[in-house]
């Protein structure tokens, strides 16, 4: 598991609603081996911090301005090369697939998983390859398959 000096998984948040950004940054700052180091509200933003702090961790919006798969590839490029997880509201198919693809380790449902987002931030910061979309293990038989 990457982390910090201080043995935390540094973290930067981004999402285009302040809400949610702020609601995500205290569900993480309130586990002990997280630690959010920037907030943002774009993709620009979001990748900016990331190369400022060297955070290991990128939690993004796929709908926010300057979002989706453009972006993961951008965060996944950096010369530290942090873990993307994209929390989205979205669950087709072609969204999901397309920001795996790009680079991301993670896609999660927003509100499906806020119980267990810590632990699949953790999964996927370790190495897994984590998706939390309903049918998602059908769809991915389907592309192995074909």
């Amino acid at each position: 598991m990457r982390t910090g000096a201080r043995g935390e998984i540094t973290v930067v948040v981004a999402d285009d609603d302040r809400l949610v950004l702020r609601a995500l940054a205290e569900l993480l700052e309130g586990e002990p081996d997280f630690r959010v180091v920037a907030q943002a509200a774009n993709g620009a933003a979001a990748v900016a911090a990331a190369r400022e702090h060297g955070a290991a961790l990128v939690v993004t919006d796929v709908r926010m301005p300057g979002g989706g798969p453009d972006l993961v590839r951008e965060l996944v490029a950096l010369p530290h090369r942090p873990v993307v997880a994209a929390l989205s509201a979205q669950a087709d198919t072609t969204t999901w697939t397309s920001m795996l693809a790009a680079g991301g380790s993670a896609y999660l449902l927003k509100g499906a998983v806020a119980g267990d987002l810590p632990g699949l931030l953790r999964r996927c910061v370790s190495g897994h390859l984590v998706v939390a979309v309903p049918g998602a293990p059908d769809v991915v038989r389907r592309l192995l398959a074909g």
